[in-house]
């Protein structure tokens, strides 16, 4: 509103609504550049982020791939200053583990392997006792003593196996050009245990395949595995081996008819010492840890599933190991 010099008056207006639109533009100059620059931002910092952590992405996959015994120390190679303590706090970590497992794999060796001699004499002494004339209750009594010294025998046998492949002493491998003669020589020592249980032991298929690994490792194997599934296959069972070639794998398969495993047994059948909620017979718990850290060194896998056929059960074993030309 204004007043002219002759006392007239005249006044200038707007509508609202193009104030409003102006506002409005001026505000969408304002927000939109902003806006679009936000998801912008979240991508370089996403970048950044991930740029930044990139080596404790490749640290962390290689601890995941090496193997449960395998304590190599992280490499500090195109590690950021920043993340270096940290990966040498790591490192420490893993040479006192190392360092903790070397003295109780030794010291397990070692007492096996005092314990190895007088458990012998022991033994021999208790078959000595046979060409004796004895009571019917001292005979009793000496046949539980040769059983218990039995025991104790094969359980430090199993403790020197067990010790040898932890402490990497069987790192050596050869190839072994015929695995069905490891098998044969097994099954043809277990013949006489599998007759005095009443159970049918054989080969269910038998090829000829080769591997790498010594032939003593081979034995262990097969024969734990077998062993393993007499002792739980009640009598008028059977016991079916097979050994085959499977694509680029060499394997061994063992099935027997008796209960199968409980499916918490499953999941912690290798663990050393254990036997399984329902153990039977003077097993040790050592055997099946065994094939397990066997298998594991000459590249192969293990497994076991239960059979719940129509007609039977039982415990399918199953070990894969490289087939080698």
């Amino acid at each position: 509103l204004q007043t002219r010099p002759d006392g007239s008056r005249f006044a200038v207006g707007q509508p609202t609504m193009i104030r409003d639109e102006i506002a409005r533009g001026t505000a969408l100059r304002t927000v939109l550049p902003i806006a679009a620059l936000i998801p912008c931002l979240m991508v370089v910092i996403a970048l950044v982020i991930a740029q930044s952590l990139r080596p404790m992405t490749q640290l962390a996959m290689h601890l995941d791939n090496q193997r449960p015994d395998d304590l190599e120390m992280l490499p500090l190679k195109n590690v950021s200053r920043e993340l270096q303590p940290f990966v040498a706090a790591i490192n420490r970590l893993l040479e006192r583990i190392q360092t903790i497992l070397h003295h109780q794999r030794r010291f397990i060796a070692d007492a096996a392997h005092e314990l190895r001699t007088p458990i012998t004499a022991l033994s021999l002494q208790a078959e000595n006792l046979d060409q004796i004339e004895l009571s019917e209750e001292a005979r009793s009594r000496a046949a539980h003593l040769k059983q218990g010294t039995r025991r104790m025998k094969h359980l430090v046998e199993q403790l020197l196996m067990l010790a040898r492949f932890e402490s990497g002493e069987a790192t050596d491998t050869v190839p072994v050009s015929s695995l069905e003669a490891c098998a044969k020589n097994v099954i043809g020592e277990l013949l006489p245990e599998a007759e005095s249980r009443n159970v049918d032991l054989g080969f269910q298929s038998l090829e000829q395949v080769s591997t790498n690994g010594e032939p003593i490792m081979i034995s262990v194997v097969i024969r734990n595995l077998v062993d393993n599934a007499l002792r739980y296959t009640p009598s008028g069972g059977r016991v079916d081996v097979g050994l085959y070639r499977e694509g680029d794998q060499a394997v061994l398969q063992v099935e027997d008819t008796g209960p199968g495993l409980p499916s918490d047994d499953l999941e912690r059948i290798f663990d050393p010492f254990y036997r399984g909620s329902k153990p039977i017979g003077e097993g040790t718990g050592l055997g099946l840890s065994i094939v397990k850290r066997v298998v594991d060194r000459l590249g192969g896998a293990v497994s076991l599933e239960n059979i719940t056929d129509a007609d039977r059960t039982g415990l399918r074993v199953v070990v894969k190991l490289p087939l080698t030309a």
